[in-house]
């Protein structure tokens, strides 16, 4: 996604030319679109900048301290305890809040990466937010250290490409995304969220700032809660709101509508669009939410000749790390390039709802066993339970603590997957997640026991104090209900739901996608198309893949699009890589479903 990048050189022999083509190299990478800002700077040891929209900081960085001695660079947005806007910080509120080993961060709310180096001592400080929501990928040679806000610009500065790290592939096999901070090369990682690192002549220094095991139980009265969680909402909402019109992606669900719910009570100017099948419940219950808000209402169909659409250029952009199932946000990205280019997305039916709660028959805080193997492996025929979870265990070491199981999914699950919608839409808007702020966090999870939040009870209780209009009696997707229906609406739609039961007619169609993707991805022809050329991946699982989809084991769609998806992003990085300058690279000329499948990219 566009952010921050540099490079730190570690021996002379790098001359300042050859580390500022380097740095030249990472910046074109991500500079894919032409409305897209680069700001670069570098002296003898250090070239670096950012890659940005504009958005929420349009001034060049780096910012510099008054007295000239460290230069830095921000990449997102702090939201202060008090205030109704955001604010971007100052070179000198940066390094005292890096100081000290970054203990000033741990009480910061906001959505950020930031780096800070200071030429006397060739010292570079990296930082990123307590949630990870906005990327750093690193990277070291015994040359130099580098680090970026996509893999590709790190791919870019590297002599040859990677080894495939076989882990993070079963891994994306079994899950659809990848845990830990892995990507699909070894050597190529994440930096961990809430983490300070510093890296200077002496090596690289690390250290987590702040973790969910922060977070302690201290359970209050649900109706202080709801209230207290009503007040942060709304100004978490205000405080990520920019002036001008919002381009809001509405969807079916209680997030967005909640979302919708909130900038108009604050009366936000504001379009709204949603994507999926003619028949699809969340585009009608997005066109009946809209009417009940008066705002504007636009419908992106997604049908058999567009539904892949702009998806192999968000393979790309989000460097192939998430299934493309998942990835039908990519249809907006650019109809969301429009009115103040910042949208939201809100991930409360995890945080608010407890959506990923379960009942654990062993402590998740000692083995992860039972909680990878039953709630999140996905049965496949190329990667056996057990084998994902021995191999994932270290993974998820440093992620086993806090007072909710809640805190696991989130820096796994939802950083990992729900934030890679963030990546996809990046290039073209800003998104923000209230849901996501430090205080939400603290107090749904430290005020509120998981028997509470669970299946969405206190989420329900607060929508429909909070929102009436908006949840009482508009149908959730999942029940075909409202959260609190008068008697009359009760009684009519128990009257049709009988009737569709007795005729067979399902009332929720497309409740678990947004179009009917078993049927999309037959009419596309997919599993062949895979079968007929050679597959990258049988080479590091020594040729099961093509046994598995030529012989009579179900293949669910998920697991088809999964190797599909990873097919694609190989050959995407190798023809890239092949050609030497990833700046250069660009994605075939779409002619069909999936133009690109079954060969390497062209380059321009």
């Amino acid at each position: 996604m566009p952010g921050l990048f540099g490079i730190l050189s570690r021996t002379p022999g790098l001359s300042a030319r050859e580390l500022r083509v380097m740095g030249q190299r990472m910046a074109a990478t991500m500079q894919r679109l032409p409305w897209m800002h680069v700001d670069l700077w570098s002296d003898a040891r250090f070239c670096g900048g950012r890659a940005h929209l504009g958005v929420f900081d349009p001034q060049p960085q780096p910012r510099t301290t008054d007295d000239g001695a460290v230069h830095s660079w921000f990449h997102g947005e702090l939201y202060p305890p008090s205030g109704d806007e955001s604010v971007i910080p100052a070179a000198a509120e940066i390094v005292r809040c890096v100081g000290d080993g970054g203990a000033r961060l741990a009480t910061v709310d906001g959505s950020y990466a930031l780096a800070c180096y200071t030429p006397a001592t060739q010292e570079l400080v990296l930082a990123t937010d307590h949630m990870g929501s906005r990327a750093l990928y690193w990277a070291e040679t015994k040359e130099w250290f580098a680090y970026a806000g996509e893999v590709k610009a790190l791919l870019a500065i590297m002599r040859t490409l990677p080894e495939l790290d076989e882990i993070a592939a079963m891994q994306f096999l079994s899950l659809d995304y990848m845990l830990g901070e892995r990507t699909w090369w070894k050597g190529i990682e994440l930096v961990p969220p809430g983490s300070r690192w510093c890296i200077s002549p002496r090596g690289v220094e690390r250290r987590r700032y702040w973790s969910f095991g922060r977070i302690r139980r201290d359970v209050r009265r649900e109706p202080e809660v709801r209230r207290e969680l009503a007040r942060l909402v709304s100004q978490g909402v205000r405080q990520r709101t920019r002036a001008g019109c919002v381009p809001l992606l509405l969807t079916g669900g209680l997030d967005s509508r909640l979302m919708l719910a909130e900038l108009r009570e604050q009366e936000t100017a504001l379009t709204t669009f949603t994507f999926g099948a003619e028949r699809c419940s969340d585009v009608r219950l997005a066109r009946h939410c809209a009417r009940l808000a008066g705002v504007p209402h636009r419908w992106l169909p997604l049908t058999q000749d567009n539904w892949w659409h702009r998806r192999e250029e968000a393979i790309w952009q989000t460097d192939g790390l998430v299934n493309a199932l998942h990835l039908h946000v990519a249809i907006a990205a650019d109809v969301l390039h429009q009115g103040n280019r910042c949208t939201f997305k809100h991930t409360g039916d995890v945080v608010f709802g407890g959506v990923r709660v379960r009942t654990l028959a062993t402590d998740w805080r000692k083995d992860p066993g039972e909680l990878l193997g039953r709630w999140y492996y996905l049965p496949n025929p190329l990667v056996g339970r057990d084998e994902m979870v021995e191999a994932s265990r270290g993974d998820c070491a440093a992620y086993l603590e806090g007072p909710s199981l809640d805190c696991f999914t989130l820096p796994q699950r939802v950083r990992r997957m729900a934030l890679t919608g963030h990546i996809a839409l990046s290039a073209h808007c800003e998104v923000v997640n209230p849901a996501a702020a430090l205080p939400v966090l603290t107090l749904l999870l430290g005020c509120v026991d998981d028997a509470q939040r669970a299946d969405g009870g206190l989420y329900a209780r607060y929508l429909c104090e909070r929102h009436p209009t908006y949840f009482a009696n508009v149908p959730c997707q999942r029940t075909g209900r409202g959260l609190d229906e008068s008697p009359p609406v009760w009684l009519v739609r128990g009257v049709r739901g009988r009737l569709a039961r007795y005729t067979g007619r399902r009332v929720n169609r497309y409740r678990d996608y947004f179009a009917d993707y078993p049927a999309l991805l037959r009419g596309s022809g997919v599993r062949n198309r895979l079968l007929s050329g050679d597959l990258l991946l049988d080479e590091y699982f020594d040729g099961a893949v093509r046994c598995a989809l030529m012989g009579e084991a179900a293949w669910d769609t998920r697991l088809i699009m999964a190797v599909h998806t990873a097919e694609i992003y190989l050959r995407q990085v190798a023809g890239a890589v092949g050609a030497r300058d990833l700046s250069q690279y660009t994605l075939p000329a779409a002619q069909g479903p999936f133009s690109g499948a079954s060969a390497a990219p062209v380059h321009g």
